[in-house]
């Protein structure tokens, strides 16, 4: 392959990203994408100088670059709705401002208290499919098991997950890139119809407010001073969803698929359960959910070597940086006795690291253990899969996955 052969968007690089990371980290680490003004980074350092200096690059995508290209959606996001613009977004100092308001429930510590109710809610779903001896790992574990927890979580009902899913689905659905006008305006109106469910359930829980990241926020003073508005605590709860539900499932997916495929896997796993901790990290390395996500160029700089202007928008690979073999040794290899196998980004680093990085490390600790006790013999379904990905510029996920066990 040839740098002239690279091709961001193609549905076959997006198949499988590592053989154009590799190029890109030794021929372009600071890739333009041609016809925009879109620099792609793919070396773990040189994305780390970048996250780590939001006051040179402050977060999100400027310019023509818009998630979204269709003014009308835009329009209908931010005059019918609340805007897409989550206040979590923003860059120091408010963004630690926000963040002091958002963590606590979502900190690593706070995570572990949850680990007898996602114990038995793995075990719930299990319950339904054990005796039939197969399933679809990503249909009837990886996507119930970690919607439920975070729908719990924010103090949503579970009987309204079926419009839940659907409003989650659609959300992420520009990250595709490539819609449609018809297709931005669908999603836009999908996420107004969102807004205003959230706006509901708001108004229930100031009136009930209970033990939910709802009411923490709804009773929450922002810097000590204000109470949160309504958008502000609306454009968190979606973003939190959102984040709370798909990545964990790709992940789980991505993680049995791994276990399944990688010779003596299963079996280092299933003798020797401390293991189960470095095995989520390394699969969150190997696998990253999320490819990467957008810095604006506050004024001119050099990265990688290359002259950036002011102005552009650059695209930081967290999933290229986790198989950078300047920080991991012999990256390809899928290995879960890695040392610094927990180095990996794939939740950021410094300020913008994921609000959810605790929660999702112990719903996927408690779920492989589950897993383990539950299924033997785990193996996958023979003819039923082709461990094809869905098409995607920023998120990475399995189609489906068939497993048998017994």
């Amino acid at each position: 392959m040839q740098l002239d052969d690279v091709d961001l968007y193609s549905p076959e690089t997006q198949q499988d990203w590592y053989p154009t990371y590799q190029l890109l980290q030794e021929e372009a680490p600071a890739y333009r994408i041609p016809g925009s003004d879109v620099y792609v980074l793919t070396r773990f350092e040189d994305i780390v100088y970048v996250v780590k200096n939001t006051d040179l690059f402050p977060n999100g995508m400027k310019g023509n670059e818009k998630l979204m290209a269709s003014e009308e959606a835009n329009q209908i996001y931010n005059t019918e709705g609340l805007g897409r613009i989550s206040p979590i977004s923003s860059d120091p100092p408010l963004h630690r401002k926000y963040r002091k308001v958002v963590d606590p429930p979502f900190s690593s510590q706070t995570s572990q208290g949850y680990r007898e109710r996602i114990a038995a809610l793995a075990n719930e779903l299990i319950d339904a499919f054990v005796d039939k001896g197969e399933c679809s790992f990503f249909d009837d574990f990886a996507t119930p098991l970690p919607v439920v927890v975070i729908t719990e979580l924010l103090g949503l009902p579970l009987e309204d997950l079926p419009r839940l899913r659907v409003w989650s689905a659609n959300w992420v659905k520009p990250f595709a890139r490539g819609l449609s006008e018809e297709e931005e305006i669908a999603v836009a109106r999908s996420g107004v119809e969102f807004q205003t469910y959230l706006l509901e359930k708001l108004a229930e829980t100031r009136a009930n407010p209970g033990n939910n990241v709802m009411s923490h926020f709804a009773t929450a003073l922002f810097d000590d001073e204000r109470p949160l508005t309504d958008k502000e605590i609306i454009n968190m709860i979606e973003h939190l969803f959102i984040g709370g539900n798909e990545t964990t499932t790709f992940a789980l997916s991505s993680g049995m698929w791994l276990l399944l495929d990688k010779p003596g896997a299963y079996d280092e796993l299933r003798a020797d359960r401390s293991l189960i901790r470095n095995f989520v990290e390394e699969v969150l390395r190997y696998e990253s959910p999320t490819m990467g996500l957008y810095r604006f160029v506050g004024q001119d700089a050099e990265i990688g070597g290359v002259s950036i202007p002011q102005g552009s928008t650059l695209h930081l690979r967290f999933a290229a940086g986790n198989r950078d073999p300047r920080m991991f040794s012999d990256p390809e290899l899928f290995d879960i006795h890695r040392q610094n196998a927990w180095r990996h980004m794939a939740f950021s680093v410094g300020e913008h690291h994921c609000p959810g990085a605790g929660l999702t490390r112990v719903e996927q600790q408690v779920a492989w253990d589950v897993l383990l006790d539950r299924l033997p013999n785990l193996r996958l379904t023979p003819g039923k899969n082709d461990f094809s990905h869905r098409p995607g510029f920023v998120l990475r996920a399995l189609k489906d996955l068939h497993i048998s066990w017994g």
